[in-house]
């Protein structure tokens, strides 16, 4: 009895912590890192008043998915994941806090994680170009050739800016770009050299004066192809 009162009173103590921890507010106090900010640069002033607007407001996705980034501008990767895993327990939609997340998962050797957050970001985010390309980046690396090189064709599909240095610097890290590009050709090449007929001219459609028989229904009438579920994109498309 008397070890049963101790376990619920245990329970209790680490219940009533667990609400104090969400109700707490981490930025009462200057974080350790607020002492760097000192080089009277503009990013450390951005970090200064993102910290006092997260003092107001500590539960802005917002504000930690932007304080992580600049963390991470700062060579703070830990404190950095800590903002984005804030900004998503704040908004678990937040999709940029996801893909910010992967990338510094990914740069700590953490792979699996890193995926999760890319899949995450893809999920709902659809066709996110970045996402779509750390993926296939990811296989490439793990020897999976096929799946990159799927990424990488539909990150260059959404936008072909993924293949510009400048926009994204991890291009340089792939040595599938050329293969990719041949794929994402051949469905360009399939899909702008279909020229698709329109209504000739002066074209009216018929009106039926009578029910047409069932052998003129089922030679005539074409039905429509239910949609099907492309499980690499997550998007719908029309059955062929």
């Amino acid at each position: 009895m008397k070890s049963t009162a101790l376990t619920l009173a245990a329970a209790m103590l680490l219940s009533g912590c667990a609400a104090f921890d969400r109700n707490h507010n981490p930025y009462e106090k200057a974080p350790f890192y607020a002492q760097f900010l000192n080089t009277g640069s503009e990013l450390d002033a951005r970090m200064r008043r993102t910290l006092d607007q997260l003092r107001a407001n500590p539960r802005s996705a917002a504000l930690h998915n932007d304080l992580g980034a600049m963390l991470m501008a700062k060579d703070f990767p830990n404190d950095a994941q800590r903002e984005f895993e804030r900004a998503i327990n704040s908004d678990s939609d937040f999709y940029p806090a996801w893909y910010n997340l992967g990338l510094v998962r990914a740069a700590q050797g953490n792979s699996s994680g890193a995926k999760r957050a890319f899949r995450r970001t893809v999920s709902l985010r659809k066709g996110h170009p970045p996402a779509l390309f750390q993926l296939g980046l990811m296989a490439e690396k793990s020897g999976d050739s096929d799946t990159a090189i799927d990424y990488y064709a539909k990150a260059f599909r959404h936008n072909p800016a993924m293949l510009d240095v400048r926009v994204n610097p991890s291009i340089l890290d792939s040595k599938l770009t050329h293969l990719a590009l041949l794929r994402k050709y051949d469905r360009d090449r399939h899909r702008e050299g279909a020229i698709f007929e329109p209504a000739y001219p002066g074209y009216q459609q018929p009106v039926r004066t009578a029910a047409p028989s069932p052998q003129a229904e089922a030679a005539d009438i074409v039905t429509p192809s239910a949609p099907v579920t492309d499980p690499a994109t997550q998007t719908t498309a029309p059955k062929p």
